[in-house]
């Protein structure tokens, strides 16, 4: 699988086409920012990734749908178009545009109908590349095996800038979440390290495995049930005795009849015990007993009322007595003496404040003695109305306290009801607990040829471990490694590297590069310069790609380089075009280096580099298939944007 030409469609159907040709080096130089590292992502993106990474800008702000060309290695050439996911606002379009057989003429925007979902569409890459059913099968079983597919191919197929010169990740997303363990797992199989023919059988070893987990820890249980049974059964004896599932005096002799008698206690036929439930009764003599109180409240108010009344009655007559005596004197008066009351008997003077006539005095002195003669009167009858309120208040608290006597009554009651419910649901608990010990019992019988199964699987996995030889697929896959390793050690002197005279090493198990020196090993972030570890990316990234060719493994047949100079012409220093001469010896040997690989493999390996140098020498000039600089860009000028 190649890549055709990518297109890009703007929002008003316009086409912005970029083609590649199959088998060889294809270039994109041009200025920085012109949109060549995003070719990667786009590509990505419409073959089937879960998440859309093409960078914001104006790339996603102008096109409408991202699509590639793709072709087969059996000639087929296909169309795969996916929506813009700004258009919709979401994270990623979830579905796909799929057109087979396609030819030279593009469809237009107003054509393109999504017609498959995301992973349909890798299903479809999977099988078409010839992906066979797989099965990567963990030897702890702490994971859940792995089915290589169409995914898991594209690691070998992506070099990004920040990807290229990195020395501690040698394959596209191998920073991501779970994508090392997938890489070591899969890897394997692209290979050809995995004998196809034997993956069914390794699916049977599985499922044998953990079927004898299953069957182990059955055993344990069971064997754990026999030696603490008969202790147990007397137990549960004891404890339906306790709360009258069975006779106080139930004493079994031996195994069988403990067993009976346990028997016994799980066919017991419940009883409901007879007890007088709660009912409206405590409700009403609770409400009851409020009004009483209420009652018992008003009454007593009334007393203390009535009583000072009678207080206070007895202190004003007392007091107004002491007026009528005082006031009798006037009786010494002569009534129809006349005399100016503004002027005083004694001294003739006259007064501010007139003194009281005879006549005022002599209607205060009746007025007081009507008084007495009312309170008299009233007093017998308070009196008899304060004795009334007593013989009630006595009447209601003698009431009150048969009401109170009658509510704890009915509590002590329903307290009894409530521990006979208690009572039913231990029962309950010690029943379901009884039936559950007899039916481990009854499951002896089962595991009485547990053994035979555990031996009997134990068996039939060795004999199939055997048929598939996994030791001799270990060492398939470490001489399939040996000659990877081989080939990077020839190449190494074609490139200007540090160490090209020592062996260069892939470990799989670590993810990383070695350079096995005469004292020691060097890791690859330990190697240092940016130009070594572009150099050992590219050795061994083709190496890989050599393998999966003259092995006719299941890998799409491109790889995407992006700025593999970067470490020479960092793009930061200058946004322009670079111009290399021929006496630049290291970028020279780089590119001599690919096209003599792509060359020797020529057509089955395509090689697409975006880069912003220019290097005059005739096979980089006649790879060049666009040249971005002087507004040429990915992305037209004069295209609109999403509002």
């Amino acid at each position: 699988m190649q890549l055709n030409k990518i297109v890009l469609y703007s929002l008003d159907g316009k086409k912005r086409i970029l083609p590649f040709e199959l088998g060889k080096v294809n270039i994109i130089t041009g200025e920085s920012k012109s949109g060549k590292s995003a070719l990667i992502e786009i590509v990505n993106y419409c073959l089937a990734s879960s998440s859309c990474d093409i960078p914001e800008g104006i790339i996603r702000d102008s096109v409408s749908y991202f699509s590639i060309c793709i072709t087969f290695n059996d000639g087929e050439t296909v169309f795969i178009g996916r929506e813009n996911p700004n258009i919709k606002g979401i994270h990623a379009s979830s579905t796909v545009c799929l057109i087979r057989n396609i030819k030279e003429e593009l469809p237009e925007l107003n054509t393109i109908s999504p017609n498959l979902n995301i992973d349909t569409l890798k299903e479809f890459l999977t099988r078409k590349i010839g992906i066979t059913e797989n099965l990567h099968i963990p030897d702890s079983l702490t994971r859940e095996p792995l089915k290589a597919n169409f995914k898991h191919s594209r690691f070998y197929c992506y070099q990004p800038q920040y990807l290229v010169a990195d020395p501690y990740q040698l394959f596209y997303n191998q920073n991501k979440d779970f994508v090392p363990q997938s890489i070591k797992d899969t890897l394997p199989y692209f290979l050809g390290a995995v004998n196809e023919e034997s993956l069914l059988i390794e699916s049977e070893i599985t499922q044998l495995k953990k079927q004898l987990n299953r069957l182990v820890r059955e055993k344990k249980e069971s064997d754990k049930i026999k030696s603490e049974g008969i202790s147990q059964a007397y137990s549960l004896i004891e404890e339906a005795k306790e709360i009258g599932l069975l006779d106080r005096n139930t004493k079994p002799t031996n195994q069988k009849e403990a067993y009976k008698n346990l028997e016994l206690v799980a066919n017991w036929e419940y009883q409901p015990l007879k007890a007088k439930a709660e009912n409206s009764a405590l409700k009403e003599l609770i409400d009851k007993r409020n009004e009483l109180k209420i009652e018992l409240g008003k009454i007593s108010d009334n007393r203390k009322a009535a009583t000072d009344y009678l207080k206070n009655s007895f202190g004003y007559s007392t007091e107004a007595k002491q007026q009528e005596i005082r006031l009798e004197s006037i009786n010494i008066y002569n009534t129809e003496i006349e005399f100016n009351a503004n002027c005083c008997p004694l001294c003739e003077s006259q007064l501010e404040v007139p003194i009281p006539t005879i006549e005022n005095i002599n209607n205060s002195l009746l007025s007081i003695k009507n008084d007495l003669k009312f309170t008299k009167a009233e007093s017998p009858r308070i009196q008899s109305y304060i004795d009334t309120i007593d013989s009630q208040y006595h009447d209601i608290e003698s009431e009150l306290k048969k009401t109170e006597k009658s509510i704890s009554a009915l509590y002590i009651e329903n307290e009894k009801a409530r521990t006979m419910r208690d009572l039913n649901i231990r029962r309950g608990k010690i029943i379901g607990r009884v039936s559950l010990f007899l039916e481990s019992v009854e499951h002896d019988v089962e595991f009485e040829n547990i053994d035979s199964k555990i031996n009997n699987i134990k068996v039939r996995i060795i004999e199939l471990e055997n048929s598939i030889d996994s030791e001799n697929a270990k060492e398939i896959l470490m001489s399939i490694l040996n000659k990877i390793n081989l080939q990077m050690s020839m190449w190494v002197k074609e490139l200007d590297v540090e160490y090209e005279n020592d062996p260069i090493r892939f470990d799989l198990n670590k993810l990383t590069m070695y350079i096995d020196t005469d004292t020691k090993p060097i890791a690859l972030p330990q190697i240092g310069s940016g130009a070594n570890w572009v150099a050992y990316h590219l050795l061994l990234i083709f190496a890989l790609h050599q393998h999966f060719i003259q092995s006719n493994r299941p890998v799409p047949r491109f790889i995407i380089i992006d700025q593999p100079t970067q470490v020479y012409y960092p793009p930061e220093k200058t946004n322009d075009l670079v111009e290399v001469s021929t006496d630049e010896i290291a970028v020279s040997k780089m590119f001599d280096f690919i096209f003599k690989v792509v060359t020797s493999l020529s057509p089955n390996l395509q090689v697409i580099i975006t880069d912003h140098a220019f290097l005059k020498n005739d096979n980089f000039i006649n790879s060049v298939i666009e040249v971005w600089r002087d507004g040429l860009k990915l992305i037209p000028n004069d295209w609109g944007k999403i509002e």
